[in-house]
Order: structure tokens, then sequence, then C-alpha cells
């Protein structure tokens, strides 16, 4: 299936081609989005029941008609409400462009699984988005709220057994929020939002596997690792760059 990138940007723009289309049935790939438009949030601490804007379950259908090439898709969301509906209007889009969908599921990793004290969302709610700055850079007691080498690793476990586990042309699909996708584009790439900017709906990012080797990619940067036990081994992060393909298996 090779590599794909990010693509939440050519949403806008109805015409634009969708890098998408070039899923060619080379291999496992998996995706992990943000969710689609939702309506405003309010609180932080009420956030779950917040579903899509009639304009989030549209951009989610087409999300899911723009996708062609692998044989069979499994879908992956977050207990969110907003993420729930994304992956039901993604499955929408992928049935009517003739793919087959195997299952749509719930999955707690993907809704901050690292934070252990809901305290921490005090300073999320105060800080906004300088909030994942100061968890970077281990301003956070590791009690409420682990260390990003260790979340990005909780989140990325279960998408690595699946693309373990899916059949060679097949494709999972995670949708997410966007502490997720900021957190693995650091954590994977070396990419950080300040230089990147914040994730868009419907923005994300993809990760392929040649033999024991994985690769993530989005337009900012590369980057590719073992992942051995739970946790990633041997990391080489290329912001900006390509660091090409795989020597082999």
């Amino acid at each position: 299936m090779g590599i794909v990138y990010c693509w939440g940007r050519a949403l806008r723009r109805v015409t634009a081609p969708w890098p998408l289309h070039n899923l060619e049935g080379k291999g496992p790939a998996a995706l992990i989005v943000r969710h689609a438009e939702r309506h405003p949030v309010r609180s932080i601490h009420d956030s779950l029941a917040i579903g899509l804007t009639e304009k989030g379950k549209e951009d989610a259908v087409r999300f899911g008609e723009s996708i062609a090439g692998p044989t069979e898709v499994r879908l992956y969301h977050s207990p969110a409400v907003r993420c729930r509906e994304t992956a039901m209007g993604i499955a929408e889009g992928l049935r009517s462009n003739g793919l087959r969908v195997i299952g749509t599921e719930e999955r707690r990793s993907l809704c901050a699984p690292y934070l252990k004290d809901e305290r921490v969302l005090i300073d999320a709610d105060r800080l906004g988005h300088a909030f994942m700055r100061a968890w970077f850079e281990g301003r956070f007691d590791p009690r409420w709220l682990l260390p990003t080498p260790e979340a990005a690793d909780m989140v990325l476990s279960p998408m690595i057994s699946g693309l373990d586990s899916i059949s060679e042309n097949g494709l999972e699909i995670h949708v997410s929020h966007d502490w997720e996708i900021v957190l693995l584009r650091e954590e994977l790439l070396g990419v950080r939002y300040e230089d990147a900017g914040w994730v868009e709906y419907l923005d994300g990012l993809a990760l392929t596997r040649a033999g024991s080797v994985y690769s993530a990619s989005c337009p900012h940067g590369q980057g590719r690792f073992a992942f051995l036990e739970g946790r990633r081994q041997g990391a080489d992060r290329r912001p900006g760059g390509s660091i090409g393909p795989p020597a082999g298996p």
C-alpha cells in the first residue's frame, strides 16, 4: 500500500486531489485521523458528548469515498460521540466506493489513555494548545499524565498489533483526537505543532509496515522504528524530510 500522507487541508478544496487515491495494495497500512468538524466544546470535562456538525458528517462520508485500493477496511474510534459519528460516515463512504468494511469498533486507547488523573484537565483548559508543549517538556506529574514517549507507545501499540494481523492489502482507520495526532507527529516524526500548525479536522498520519520495520509519515516529515514488547526501538525521525524506502524486511 506504500506510504500515504496527511490530507486534512485538501478536504476544504472539494476539487483538490486526495493523496488517499494512491493506496495501491502494496502492503498493510493504518491511518490515524482527527474526527471531522464538531460542535463547539464549552467544557473539556463534558467534551465526549459533543457530536459532529452537518458539515462534519458530510466531510466524513467524502473522506471514505476518496479511498481506493485496499481489499478490506476496519475502523476504530474513540468513545467520543464525534469520533463514532466520523467512523460511521467514513464507513458509509467506503461502502459507496465499493470497499469492504469488516468492522467498526470503539477503542479506549484512542482517547487519552495516558491521562491518569482528570485534574490535569484543569491545566489543559487554562493553557489551551500550550498544554501540549508543557507536556512534551515534562512539566506534569507522571502519576497524573504519562510522559510523552510512554504515552505515544500506549496509543501506538494497538495500531501496531493491527498492522501485524491485517491482510497484506488491508487498511485500518483509527478515528481519534487532536492530542493523539500532535503527540504522534512529534514523537514519531519530530514534527512540532508550533512549526507544522495545529491538527485540522480529518488530518492525521499514516503507518505502514515492511517486514519488522514500521514507517510513519505526513507532509511535515517521516519516521521509522521497530516496535518490540510495546516500545519503539531504533527510532529515526526526519521532520521536513524523507528517510527513503526501507532497506528490506
